[in-house]
């Protein structure tokens, strides 16, 4: 795809010669000891209407959990008036393996849930408040191995849903805004992404490891460059939506989504594979593309804004 498919005239134009903090008045100028970025913030009032507890009951209805349990099996057990874990608990075959993941559910063990193959990433979502989610998305220059310049991450608070974004002004502001994002991950339990198991997440744990020599999403046991997450639950929504509406959609790419599920559509948006090259021209000249990379920053917006309703939808027709 040659980059001069897309007209990029009237973005250039309408924002030449302007600085970003002019274009944004939602901003702030962070500064740490590893340099300085572009804080642009945005809050919204968002009724977010499924109960993340619901999916407990789902899972107590899932015998696979149990070891030794499968599909064959489940149904067997089911014909015979075994509906849910709590069930196993009487029958001597499996009353002890059904005791502990029942146990597991009960201490909210999303670590060792999460290992056990019959066990989704969505039916572990009652382990956490709203409050403890992180929706992100990352944009980089390039594929794997790239510069990030731009991290936004989506959270609630007190019923308002608000969205961060670190924008490293040049490459090198890129360190800050990974310093920043370091500390600001500790308040957070579960990651919610849309494809971010394949790109984001690994991406963001090479780019710790190139800066700090550590990533702060794994323990200290874990192997650096076997694993890339193992602290945090991550929910990939673009998993779940292959899954769950197999065959509804013409792509499951997270416009196509975001069109044909949640009926929204985005006026004028770039594609992905221009970030990059938006971001490389504006820092070569800023006041001449300060317009590109404001597409930039309005995309990834657009791509964190739309995750809890995603996964709004995913948990109303699971329930």
């Amino acid at each position: 795809m040659e980059f001069y498919e897309y007209d990029i005239t009237e973005a250039v134009e309408e924002y030449e010669g302007k600085e970003l903090t002019e274009i944004f008045h939602n901003h702030k100028i962070k500064t740490n000891e590893m340099g300085s970025f572009l804080n642009i913030y945005w809050q919204q009032k968002l009724s977010f209407g499924s109960n993340l507890a619901s999916t407990k009951k789902k899972l107590l209805k899932n015998l696979k959990a149990v070891q030794n349990i499968g599909v064959k099996t489940e149904n067997y057990l089911k014909k015979r008036g075994i509906n849910n874990l709590l069930d196993l608990i009487y029958h001597c075959g499996y009353q002890r393996n059904a005791m502990e993941v029942i146990n597991q559910i009960k201490e909210k063990n999303f670590q060792l849930l999460e290992k056990n193959y019959y066990i989704k990433d969505i039916d572990l979502l009652f382990c956490f408040r709203l409050e403890d989610l992180l929706f992100l998305d990352i944009e980089s220059t390039g594929v794997y191995g790239s510069s990030v310049f731009l991290i936004g991450l989506g959270y609630f608070k007190e019923g308002v849903f608000k969205v961060k974004q670190y924008l490293a002004r040049t490459l090198e502001d890129e360190l800050a805004i990974f310093e920043r994002f370091k500390d600001f991950l500790k308040k957070f339990k579960c990651f919610i992404t849309y494809n971010g198991k394949t790109f984001d997440i690994p991406v963001i744990a090479d780019r710790f490891l190139y800066y700090f020599e550590e990533n702060p999403l794994i323990s200290e046991d874990d192997n650096p460059y076997e694993v890339s997450n193992t602290l945090y639950h991550h929910i990939d929504l673009y998993h779940n939506c292959r899954r769950l509406w197999k065959d509804r959609f013409d792509d499951y790419r997270l416009l196509t989504i975001e069109k044909q599920l949640l009926q929204i559509h985005r006026d004028n948006d770039i594609p992905g594979a221009f970030m990059g090259f938006f971001y490389k021209r504006y820092v070569e000249k800023p006041k001449k593309y300060a317009g590109l990379i404001r597409k930039c920053i309005m995309h990834n917006y657009d791509d964190v804004r739309n995750l809890p309703f995603i996964l709004d939808k995913l948990l109303e027709t699971l329930s």
